[in-house]
């Protein structure tokens, strides 16, 4: 089923009450990946590098300080990846690392409108979303959310320990071998539906859109058999017990990566067919190209936008100081102080952010018309189309 409700993070949410306070920010978006030819030789040029275009762009000493501290941390996390820092007026803002391929063109800045479709293309929406590791002594899950700052940030987990006086089966044979496995495996059995009956309590509290399941073979099949239809849905199976050594470790942590970004990718087809079902209808509640995406963000009308960056190409639009946020001549502006004229993906996803928009990159060929960018509203333009 499509969803309809934006589904912003929370880190957007903390971005737009910066935004509003305005102030001069600074930002570095770079390559972090350490799978290349000499990488250290490599971070130290592209970090002299960014400090010289921070200079030319007028920032302070303190500030390029700053950023270049939090770009010369290792970021812990397998290639490809990336880092974003972000500073407001001298004050560290953030710096993530982000896991997997670089979604947008390495940008560094200084200016009072930030480049965010970085961060935002990284973390686009909030997703929530357990982690189990199970076995035969018990088991347990961590909560994250994709949409807060470094990694997925941990916010509650719960273990299950199981009794361990009878657990491991013995050769043998004879009734009362069979006894005492027969015993065993109901000890299984009760442990695994703790577990279960733990993770079915969370996913009422936190409605996660994603559950991974790692651990030993047997504890996983007991549980998937525990958990309830609804569970099961949001269920990606690991095979691999991530206790096992720390080559298990790294591909329980590539299986999540992979399986966020099948949900993401989820999301974006349910907004394609959306847009797609509304234009059809003729019912009002989508609009398309660059100057009625605009109007719509202007009017915070917009819950959801679609967008190709890339194919915006050199266009630029005007970044206002506030409500409503861009235009796309000084005329539309209201009276309100112009920022800048900047590229025109930076001042969509500052409005996108500043009206609690949700952000979905998509390529242009699959929006109604083959437009760059198009919205879902949350009120209709006008009356419907007469069938």
């Amino acid at each position: 089923m499509v969803q309809t409700t934006n589904e912003t993070s929370a880190l957007q949410s903390t971005l737009a009450d910066r935004l509003k306070e305005g102030g001069m920010w600074t930002w570095a978006y770079v390559d972090a990946s350490g799978n290349r030819e000499d990488p250290q030789h490599l971070a130290a040029l592209q970090r002299r590098k960014a400090e010289d275009a921070l200079r030319a762009a007028g920032a302070d000493a303190d500030v390029i300080d700053t950023v270049m501290a939090e770009l010369e941390e290792t970021p812990g996390v397998a290639a490809p990846v990336s880092r974003y820092v972000l500073v407001r007026d001298g004050e560290l803002v953030l710096s993530e690392v982000l896991p997997g391929r670089m979604h947008a063109a390495q940008s560094i800045g200084h200016d009072p409108v930030p480049d965010l479709l970085p961060l935002l293309a990284h973390r686009p929406m909030d997703v929530p979303f357990l982690v189990v590791q199970v076995g035969r002594e018990g088991g347990g899950y961590r909560a994250f959310h994709l949409g807060h700052a470094d990694h997925p940030d941990r916010r509650d987990e719960d273990r299950v320990q199981g009794r361990t006086d009878t657990l491991h089966k013995v050769k043998g044979g004879g009734w009362a071998h069979l006894r005492w496995q027969h015993h065993t495996e109901e000890i299984w059995k009760q442990t695994s539906a703790e577990v279960a009956a733990s993770i079915e309590e969370a996913v009422r509290r936190l409605s996660p859109r994603l559950i991974v399941v790692a651990g030993d073979i047997r504890a996983r099949e007991l549980l998937l058999k525990e958990l309830s239809t609804e569970a099961r849905s949001l269920v990606s199976e690991v095979p691999i017990d991530p206790r096992a050594d720390d080559a298990a470790d790294a591909a329980l942590v590539e299986h999540v990566e992979i399986a966020l970004a099948r949900v993401l990718a989820s999301r974006r087809h349910d907004v394609e067919d959306l847009l797609r079902t509304h234009v059809g209808r003729g019912d009002n509640q989508t609009v398309s190209g660059l100057g009625s995406v605009v109007g719509a963000l202007q009017q915070a009308q917009a819950s959801v936008v679609a967008l190709d960056h890339q194919a915006l190409g050199d266009r630029q639009l005007l970044a206002l100081a506030a409500a409503p946020w861009v235009a796309t001549a000084p005329e539309q502006a209201s009276g309100v102080a112009v920022l800048g004229t900047v590229p025109a993906a930076c001042a969509l996803v500052r409005a996108i952010a500043l009206t609690d928009a949700e952000l979905i990159l998509v390529n242009a060929a699959s929006l109604p018309g083959g437009a760059v960018a198009a919205a879902l509203l949350r009120w209709p333009v006008g009356p419907p189309v007469p069938a």
